[in-house]
């Protein structure tokens, strides 16, 4: 009985450890914001957070309303397992490029300032990047000073286009176990190192050895290098 308690017990444990990890980071939209660029946004900041992103809805924006009123209607259209909103946003009035309060659940960036004298890609770039940065404060994480990290202080905008788009080492390090201690879905990365060859079977004892033929290069191809 007590063998079947403990089973018991240790399927409800499981259970409860996926939904935990089941939460997700929310992108939206608010205002005149291409779909599309919101998309690949998404995509960057999945790639390289390693965290699961979901695109929702765009949300409607009132004229004049500002970034934080902006932020605040956002998180109320949070579900049971996303852990905070950001916002890609073009406010109708004068507004700074961007806000995050953490005790709210939400980020907002303004996409006129981000744009302001660059192309699509270069925008793209930056709100990626800017992106990055919000999730890092949402998850209560503070400035790197290391000069090739996204999450090194800059002055201008313009300063965007000369730094990393992801993080360092220690702050991707950093950023994944709060991730995971927040129950934040992460997603599997492809390991960009080759897999190791598989070793070669031993011999049965008694067994000829295998020796291997030379291999043949085709006619006029240049030999190996002694």
């Amino acid at each position: 009985m007590k063998k079947y308690i403990l089973l018991l017990l240790g399927l409800v444990v499981a259970t409860l450890s996926q939904a935990a990890e089941n939460r997700v980071f929310v992108l939206t939209t608010a205002g005149d914001v291409n779909p599309a660029l919101a998309e690949r946004v998404r995509a960057h900041l999945e790639e390289n957070s390693g965290a699961a992103v979901r695109l929702a809805p765009p949300i409607p924006m009132e004229p004049g309303q500002n970034l934080d009123a902006i932020g605040r209607a956002a998180a109320k259209t949070l579900g049971e397992n996303d852990h905070s909103i950001i916002v890609l946003a073009r406010p109708t009035n004068e507004q700074p490029q961007g806000v995050c309060l953490p005790s709210e659940r939400f980020g907002v960036l303004n996409i006129i300032k981000l744009e302001a004298g660059v192309d699509a890609a270069k925008l793209e770039r930056r709100a990626g990047q800017e992106g990055l940065r919000v999730m890092s404060m949402l998850l209560d994480m503070a400035p790197c000073p290391f000069p090739l990290c996204v999450l090194v202080g800059y002055e201008k905008t313009e300063d965007l286009d000369h730094m990393s788009s992801n993080f360092c080492p220690p702050c991707l390090d950093r950023f994944t176990r709060l991730a995971r201690k927040a129950g934040i879905r992460l997603i599997e990365a492809t390991s960009i190192f080759p897999a190791e060859p598989a070793a070669a079977p031993a011999a049965e004892p008694g067994a000829e050895p295998v020796v291997a033929e030379p291999a043949v290069l085709p006619a006029g191809a240049p030999a190996a290098a002694e």
